[in-house]
C-alpha cells in the first residue's frame, strides 16, 4: 500500500462510505513516507473506518463512518483527537442506558453507542430509518508553528434531517500542546475579542448567506470555537446558533489587523 499525504479531497470524498461491505474497513497509510516528513513530530496519517450495524439487514440499519488522523510519533495527540472527534455528537441523541451518544474515546465504542440507539429507536418505531454517523478530521492550516485541525461530525437519528457539528483543534508545534481561545487571548482582552467578533457578525449579515435574517429573531452570540487560519481568526458556529438550520454553520472571520493587542503575538502571523 502506498501512502499518500493528507489532502482534503480524500476527506470529502470518503463520507459516503455506507456502501462499503459489511464490517470495518481500515486504511492506515504507512508504507512509504514523503521526503522530509519523517522528521516532523506532528506528521499525520489518515485513518478511514466504516462499519455497518451487525446482525441487521435491510434499509433501516445504522452505519458509522469516520475519516480522521493519527500522529504516529505523538500517541497523546492521537488520543486527544479521537476523544474530541468521538465526543462531537455528545448530547445530540441518547442511547438506551441514558448515556449520550458521543461519550466515547474510540471508534468502536462510538459505533456501538450509535447501533444501540438505532436498535432502540426501531423497537419504538419499526419504520424508523437507520441512524447514520459521519465523522472526519482534516488539517485546515499549518503556519507559524501552529497546526489547525477541523473536526466535523454529522449524526442522523431520525427526523427531518441530521445534525452537523464542527470543532477546531489548535496544536502548538513546539510544545505539542492543544490550545483554546483563552490560551490565545492576552490577559483582560476577552471584551475586545467579543467586540471584534460582533463586528465580524455585522459584516456577515451583509453576505448572501445571511440574506433575509432577522437580528431580533437570530441575535448575535459569542463563541470560543476559534482557529487561527492563514486569512484571519475563524470562528465557526453550529446550526441554530446564528441562523436557521437551512443557513448551515456560519464562519465569522476576524482579520488579524483587528487582533493586535488582543491576541498573543505568537498566534498572529
Amino acid at each position: 500500500m502506498q501512502r499518500r499525504w493528507w489532502v482534503s479531497s480524500v476527506m470529502r470524498g470518503t463520507l459516503g462510505l455506507g456502501t462499503l461491505a459489511l464490517g470495518t474497513a481500515v486504511l492506515l497509510a504507512g508504507c512509504q513516507s514523503l521526503p522530509g516528513w519523517e522528521s516532523d513530530p506532528l506528521r499525520a496519517e489518515p485513518v478511514v473506518k466504516s462499519v455497518h450495524e451487525p446482525d441487521c439487514e435491510g434499509a433501516n440499519c445504522a452505519n458509522v463512518n469516520a475519516v480522521y488522523l493519527r500522529f504516529p510519533d505523538s500517541p497523546q495527540l492521537s488520543a486527544e483527537l479521537e476523544r474530541r472527534l468521538f465526543g462531537l455528537a455528545s448530547g445530540l441523541s441518547d442511547s438506551p442506558d441514558g448515556n449520550a451518544i458521543g461519550q466515547a474515546t474510540s471508534f468502536d465504542v462510538f459505533a456501538d453507542q450509535v447501533f444501540a440507539a438505532s436498535r432502540s429507536a426501531r423497537r419504538s418505531v419499526p419504520e424508523m430509518p437507520g441512524f447514520e454517523a459521519d465523522l472526519k478530521a482534516e488539517v485546515v492550516a499549518d503556519h507559524d508553528d501552529l497546526l489547525v485541525i477541523e473536526l466535523d461530525g454529522y449524526l442522523y437519528s431520525g427526523g427531518a434531517h441530521g445534525m452537523p457539528l464542527t470543532s477546531y483543534m489548535v496544536i502548538e508545534r513546539d510544545t505539542q500542546r492543544v490550545v483554546d481561545l483563552d490560551d490565545m487571548l492576552l490577559p483582560g482582552q476577552r471584551p475586545a475579542y467579543e467586540a471584534a467578533l460582533e463586528r465580524a457578525h455585522r459584516r456577515w449579515l451583509q453576505t448572501d448567506q445571511a440574506s433575509g435574517l432577522s437580528e431580533l429573531q437570530w441575535p448575535f452570540t459569542t463563541s470560543d470555537n476559534a482557529a487561527p487560519l492563514n486569512e484571519g481568526l475563524a470562528i465557526k458556529y453550529q446550526v441554530y446558533d446564528l441562523a436557521p438550520y437551512a443557513v448551515g454553520q456560519p464562519t465569522l472571520m476576524i482579520p488579524y489587523a483587528e487582533l493586535k493587542g488582543v491576541v498573543k503575538p505568537q498566534y498572529l502571523p
